[in-house]
C-alpha cells in the first residue's frame, strides 16, 4: 500500500536527525542529488521512529543495484568514516560520531521482496528519498507496518523471517521494551518455538539488544515477558536453580521472585531517587554504564544463594556475595560486557551485604572510622551501592522485616556519604607520616606498610593524634615486632 502523508513529516524529519546543523546541511546537500533516482528508498527504524517523533541517529539507505560507487562518492562528499560491513553482499556503513548511515542494494528483484525479507512489519515501510524534498510525502507500506504502529503491535513479518536471523527475537523483546506497542499473540509463539536459537547468535548482537532493555524503563516488564516465554533462561540458565528456594522470613518471595522484585525496584530508584533515597537526579541517572551496572547488580544480587543454600537450624546462604559476583562474571564474559564494567557491577555484588552489616554495627554502638573507611575504598561507586542496597531492601517484605528499614538506611547512606567528602578531602591534605618515615623508624619495606599508612589516614581522620612526632610514637609501639632487630 501507498500513503500520501502530510507534508509536515518531511520537516520533522530533518529536525528529528541527531546531526550538527552544518552535517545535516552537508547530508541533505546529498540526498538531493539523487532525488530523481526512482529506486532509492529510506526504510527501517528511521521511517519508523518519524511516526513516534523520536530523535533519529541512523538511516538504512537502499538502491537497486551498484550500491558500491554510491558509497564512494558518499564517503568522500559527507567525510564520513567508511565501514564495509557485508562488502560481498552489497552492504555498507557511514559513521561520523554517534551517527550512522546504512547503504545496501536491494533484497531480491523489488522494494517489496526488500522489505518482505525485514524482522517486523512497522520495520518493512519505504520512503523514496525523492518524497524527502518536493511533490507528496509518501510512504510505501506493502505489509500494513503503519497500522500496525499506530495500533502499538508488535508482529513479525513471517517464521521464515525469525529463522534466518534468531537475534529477532531479542529485538522483538527490546521494542516492547522500547514502548512501541505489545508482541502480537502469534509473533510471541514463534519466540517461544525457535527461543534456543538464539544460542547460534553472537554474543555481541546478543548484548546490543541486551543493552537496549536494560537501559529502557521497562527492563522488569520486559524481564516478566521473557521468563513466561522461555527466553529469559536462553540468556542468563544460571537463574534456573533460584526458583522455588526459600529465604529467611526476612523475605516474602523466593530466591528467583527476589532477584526479579530487586531489579524492578533498582529501575524504580532510578526514575525517581528524590523519593526513594532523597538525592537529586542528575545527568549520571541518565548514563548508560550506571544504569546498566545498577540492574544488572541488583538481578544478579543474590544470585549465589541457590548455590550456596543449606537448611540446619536455619536457612543459610554462607558466601553467596561472592559466589553471586563469580556467576556474574562468567555470564558477563560470555556476552562479552566491556572488562571494566565487569569488574564494576562484580564488586557491587560482592560488597551488597555489607552496608546492611555495617549498619548493624553503628546501631550497635561498635561502627569503626576504619570499617567505614574501608568501604568506600573497596567500593568507590557509592552511589550505585545505594541503589542496589534499597532495591534489596525494598524487595524484602517478610513479616520479621522493620518497618522503618529503609529510613534507617538513608540516614546511614547520608553519614557515608558525609564521611567520603571528608575522607577525600584529608586524602589531599600531605600525610604527615611516609614510608621514608617508616624506614627510618627501622621497618623492612613489605606488606606491612600498607596497613601502617592506611591507620595513618584513619588516625588523621579521627584527629586522635595530631603530630607527626605522636603518630610516629604510636607506631613504633603498635609494631615493634615488626622492627628490624
Amino acid at each position: 500500500m501507498v500513503y500520501e502523508l502530510e507534508s509536515s513529516l518531511r520537516v520533522r524529519f530533518w529536525t528529528l536527525l541527531e546531526l550538527f546543523s552544518y552535517e545535516k546541511e552537508r547530508l541533505i546537500s546529498f540526498l538531493r542529488k539523487f532525488k530523481e533516482r526512482e529506486d532509492f528508498f529510506l526504510v527501517g527504524g528511521a521511517v519508523r521512529d518519524l511516526f513516534f517523533n523520536r530523535k533519529i541517529n541512523d538511516l538504512d539507505l537502499i538502491i537497486k543495484e551498484d550500491v558500491g560507487s554510491l558509497v564512494f562518492f558518499a564517503h568522500h562528499y559527507l567525510s564520513f568514516y567508511l565501514v564495509p560491513l557485508a562488502r560481498e553482499w552489497g552492504v555498507f556503513r557511514l559513521t561520523k560520531g554517534h551517527f550512522f548511515l546504512d547503504f545496501a542494494n536491494f533484497k531480491g528483484k523489488s522494494l517489496e521482496e526488500d522489505l518482505g525479507a525485514r524482522d517486523f512489519t512497522f520495520n518493512a515501510m519505504a520512503i523514496p528519498i525523492k518524497s524527502l524534498f518536493e511533490g507528496k510525502f509518501i510512504i510505501i507500506d506493502p505489509f500494513n507496518g503503519l497500522k500496525d504502529l499506530k495500533e502499538k503491535k508488535i508482529r513479525i513479518l513471517g517464521e521464515k523471517n525469525l529463522l534466518e536471523d534468531p537475534l529477532r527475537i531479542l529485538r522483538g523483546y527490546r521494542f516492547f521494551a522500547q514502548n512501541f506497542g505489545k508482541i502480537e499473540e502469534k509473533t510471541r509463539n514463534l519466540f517461544k518455538k525457535h527461543r534456543k536459537k538464539l544460542h547460534f547468535c553472537a554474543s555481541e548482537r546478543i548484548l546490543t539488544e541486551l543493552n537496549y532493555i536494560l537501559t529502557s524503563f521497562s527492563t522488569y516488564k520486559t524481564f516478566l515477558l521473557m521468563e513466561e516465554d522461555g527466553v529469559l533462561e536462553e540468556i542468563f540458565p544460571e537463574f534456573n536453580p533460584c526458583k522455588g528456594v526459600p529465604q529467611p522470613t526476612f523475605h516474602h518471595l523466593d530466591v528467583y521472585g527476589h532477584l526479579l522484585e530487586t531489579l524492578k525496584w533498582s529501575e524504580e530508584i532510578l526514575r525517581s531517587p528524590e523519593t526513594y533515597l532523597e538525592i537529586s537526579k542528575n545527568s549520571e541517572f541518565e548514563e548508560e554504564e550506571f544504569i546498566i551496572s545498577v540492574k544488572l547488580a541488583s538481578f544478579f544480587h543474590d544470585l549465589g544463594k541457590a548455590y550456596t543454600f543449606k537448611i540446619s537450624d536455619r536457612i543459610t546462604f554462607y558466601g553467596h556475595e561472592k559466589v553471586s559476583a563469580e556467576l556474574f562474571k562468567r555470564r558477563a564474559e560470555v556476552l562479552k560486557l566491556k572488562k571494566t564494567l565487569i569488574n564494576k557491577i562484580a564488586n557491587l555484588i560482592k560488597n551488597h551485604m555489607r552496608p546492611f552489616h555495617l549498619l548493624n554495627e553503628k546501631e550497635e554502638g561498635r561502627l569503626t572510622t576504619r570499617a567505614k573507611r574501608n568501604l568506600i575504598k573497596d567500593v568507590p561507586y557509592l552511589k550505585e551501592l545505594f541503589i542496589v542496597c534499597m532495591a534489596d531492601s525494598l524487595a524484602s517484605k517478610g513479616p520479621d522485616k522493620e518497618k522503618d528499614y529503609e529510613e534507617r538506611l538513608k540516614t546511614f547512606f547520608r553519614e557515608l556519604f558525609l564521611f567520603k567528602k571528608d575522607f577525600e578531602k584529608e586524602i589531599v591534605k600531605k600525610r604527615l607520616v611516609t614510608g621514608d618515615d617508616l624506614i627510618a623508624l627501622g621497618f623492612k619495606p613489605g606488606p606491612i606498610f600498607k596497613e601502617i599508612l592506611q591507620e595513618v589516614e584513619v588516625i588523621q581522620m579521627e584527629r586522635k593524634l595530631v603530630t607527626k612526632e605522636e603518630i610516629l610514637k604510636y607506631i613504633k609501639e603498635k609494631y615493634k615486632e615488626f622492627l628490624k632487630v
